[in-house]
């Protein structure tokens, strides 16, 4: 069974990057319409508003880190099944991700519109940013299937070799949230409220549309009603794949949450410049990302076709591409920091622009370790062992906690920023040890059809 394309053929350097290329793209697409949603809230309704935005993230990045995960790591069976070319559980595979997925999303909206407010008081915002905090991410959760359904679409897009449709419709979604964020904050003075409607607007057109393209384009995702039949062991095989994942990433989640509490007890400026600083450092990585992105279905596709060789190749090739990557984009952040950061908020925010600094110098000195955990972590999953990111997760969390409690309180900001450096190193570790110990091993890999 070959949809779209293959990777388990061909030089795997160049089926990497052809994969990988349109997944960039996207990313990058994905985080200019977030860069026109932060630079327009904070250039158009002050620094207050900027801080009020991003003082709610962490909230938004648990809640959605835990479903991207979950549609991920199922999906990985999926690609498996298709490097296997075992058509008849491969399109099971996409009728359990959109059960698993959809069941979840309602759940964590219900549970996070409900208890919002005392997600509030965990995360210590400010009083004069309450309001506003409130509103946006009240209307963000309230949308989560919507912003959801894109990124499960995506992601089973991608298990079958797939990485431009997905971009395609991703780019619908970018142009779409930038031009209901100037209509509905500029012409109809919604406020931060336009901001979440644009979001949420724009993300649920393109995954609707996505999905309806996919089962045109795609038989595979032609599903029957014997398809969506709940079989024990098939479920359980889903499940024990992707919940870690999204466990690994909730926990990541609840760490920044951490790091956002200790954040807002410093100062609405601070505040402000980690949002900045964080938009800006989503762009920067997202390469990086799409590389990672790419090797996941590339080792899991190579480890259902038996073939360990291509895997240990496509690791080597990802490593020395982002490693690249990280060193050079890590100086010119160092050197432009204060006039991205200018971009957001004016160049008369002094303290903003101090306190960004700090925050991009140490996090661009530590993007290699970046590099390392996202391709090992990437190799692993691909295999379909999840547990082993999951704990890199938990060391994440330890870590950020780490900052946030102890080091915060030595060091100010400047301990602060050390977390997610510091998170990048423990979780990359475990992951390095375990992808050479199961490489030793062949990675044990078995046919799928025969299980």
């Amino acid at each position: 069974m070959r949809d779209k394309m293959d990777l388990t053929v061909g030089s795997p350097f160049k089926k990497i990057v052809i994969f990988m290329l349109p997944v960039l793209i996207g990313n990058i697409f994905q985080q200019m319409y977030s860069l026109a949603d932060t630079i327009i809230v904070g250039r158009t309704l002050g620094a207050d508003a900027l801080a009020a935005v991003g003082s709610t993230n962490s909230i938004h990045f648990v809640i959605f880190s835990f479903m991207s995960g979950l549609s991920s790591g199922v999906t990985i069976l999926t690609s498996q099944f298709i490097g296997a070319g075992d058509r008849k559980k491969a399109k099971k595979s996409v009728a359990m991700v959109y059960i698993i997925g959809l069941a979840m999303a309602a759940i964590c909206t219900i549970l996070g519109t409900v208890f919002l407010k005392e997600l509030f008081v965990i995360l210590n915002i400010p009083d004069r940013l309450y309001e506003d905090a409130y509103i946006y991410q009240f209307i963000c959760i309230a949308g989560f299937v919507g912003i959801l359904l894109y990124n499960m679409v995506s992601s089973l897009l991608r298990a079958v070799g797939d990485s431009i449709t997905p971009l395609v419709f991703l780019i619908i979604a970018s142009v779409l949230n930038i031009g209901l964020d100037f209509l509905l904050i500029l012409k109809f003075h919604m406020g931060v409220a336009g901001a979440a409607y644009a979001t949420v607007i724009s993300q649920s057109i393109s995954g609707i549309t996505c999905m309806v393209y996919s089962i045109k384009r795609y038989e595979i995702f032609r599903l029957r009603l014997p398809d969506f039949k709940v079989e024990k062991g098939f479920l359980r095989d889903h499940i024990k794949t992707g919940l870690p994942i999204s466990i690994q990433n909730s926990i990541t989640g609840i760490g920044v949450m951490f790091f956002q509490s200790a954040l807002n007890d410093i100062s609405p400026e601070a505040i402000a410049a980690y949002t900045a600083c964080s938009k800006i450092d989503a762009f920067t990585v997202s390469p990086m990302f799409a590389i990672a992105t790419a090797l996941v279905t590339f080792t899991a596709q190579n480890y259902g076709a038996g073939k360990d060789d291509r895997i240990r190749e496509g690791v080597k090739m990802s490593l020395i591409a982002e490693a690249l990557f990280s060193i050079i984009s890590g100086a010119v952040l160092i050197v432009s920091c204060r006039w991205l950061v200018s971009l957001f908020v004016g160049k008369e925010e002094f303290e903003i622009l101090r306190l960004a600094k700090i925050y991009m110098t140490i996090e661009s000195l530590f993007l290699w370790s970046a590099a390392v955990l996202f391709v090992f972590r990437a190799a692993v999953q691909g295999i379909g062992v999840t547990k082993i990111p999951m704990i890199g997760g938990a060391l994440e969390l330890a870590m950020r906690i780490t900052a946030a409690v102890a080091v915060s309180k030595i060091f100010g900001f400047t301990g602060l920023s050390t977390a997610t450096p510091m998170a990048w190193v423990a979780a990359g570790a475990i992951n390095v040890i375990y992808y050479f110990y199961k490489s030793k091993k062949n990675f044990g890999i078995k046919k799928l059809t025969e299980v």
